[in-house]
């Protein structure tokens, strides 16, 4: 049986025809949304559809991972414009009661509270200027040579983006160890595991660290060593002929800027 929040290509279709601007002209665009706006289900419907492909997560699994921060969840979504279709998502947990996940997460798996591997690691982070990066999920078609990456690099550049814009200075995640890899060599961001904390399973992944990024340490060293990638993650320079870049004018209706 199909559940309730499932949507097939028809409903996607017409939840990703309201989101695309009119005159759209870009093959792909990236958006922000709140967990309770409707484009969110675009992201969900993704992150669904990905997880389970990629490590066996049930959607009964996901909503008791993931439903006691729905009150603080924003959606990035990279949608194509020619397909009317989610290409890639990320689901970003904001400051809240509820804590991050990332965080929560770090003593039931890895035996150890998260501010004692924040401590030993020598990190200043500010709770009310994280956001947590908590999923991640580019669809199979998107993933090939042919797209090199561009919708990866589009929900990049919306995180970074959005939570500079926000005045944010911390990300937090834990990630599949392939994906920390490839975030370190094509970002070149100072992404990193805590110190003394090794790789674990973690909700179907075989392997996954706890990670941090320091966005204004992120920001100064690309700028240095990449000036074109830190033009593109920062300042929205470089994906515009492909990706219709994210209209940063919407955190202050969404209430994402204090």
């Amino acid at each position: 049986m199909r559940r309730k929040n499932d949507l097939q290509d028809v409903e996607l279709r017409q939840l990703a025809q309201q989101v695309i601007p009119r005159g759209a002209k870009e093959p792909f665009g990236s958006y922000l949304f709140l967990g309770i706006d409707p484009g969110a289900e675009l992201g969900r419907h993704l992150e669904r559809t990905v997880f389970l492909e990629a490590f066996g997560n049930t959607p009964e699994l996901l909503a008791q991972e993931y439903d006691p921060y729905e009150g603080a969840t924003v959606f990035i979504c990279v949608v194509d414009h020619m397909r009317r279709l989610p290409a890639g998502a990320m689901r970003v947990l904001l400051p809240s009661s509820a804590g991050f996940k990332s965080l929560n997460d770090l003593e039931p798996v890895w035996g150890e509270p998260a501010k004692k591997m924040i401590n030993r690691t020598g990190l200043s982070l500010d709770p009310l200027r994280t956001w947590d990066v908590a999923t991640l999920a580019v669809d199979a078609k998107y993933r090939s040579k042919a797209t090199m990456g561009l919708v990866s690099a589009g929900l990049y550049q919306t995180l970074t983006m959005a939570a500079w814009h926000c005045g944010m200075d911390w990300f937090v995640a834990i990630l599949d160890m392939p994906i920390f890899r490839l975030i370190r060599w094509k970002l070149q961001m100072v992404f990193a595991g805590y110190d003394g904390v090794a790789p674990l399973p973690y909700l179907g992944s075989a392997a996954s660290i706890p990670a941090w990024c320091h966005i204004s340490e992120g920001k100064e060293h690309l700028a240095e060593v990449d000036p074109a990638l830190h033009d593109i993650l920062f300042e929205g320079v470089g994906l515009e002929p492909a990706i219709r870049t994210v209209d940063l004018s919407c955190t202050e209706r969404l209430g994402l800027v204090a």
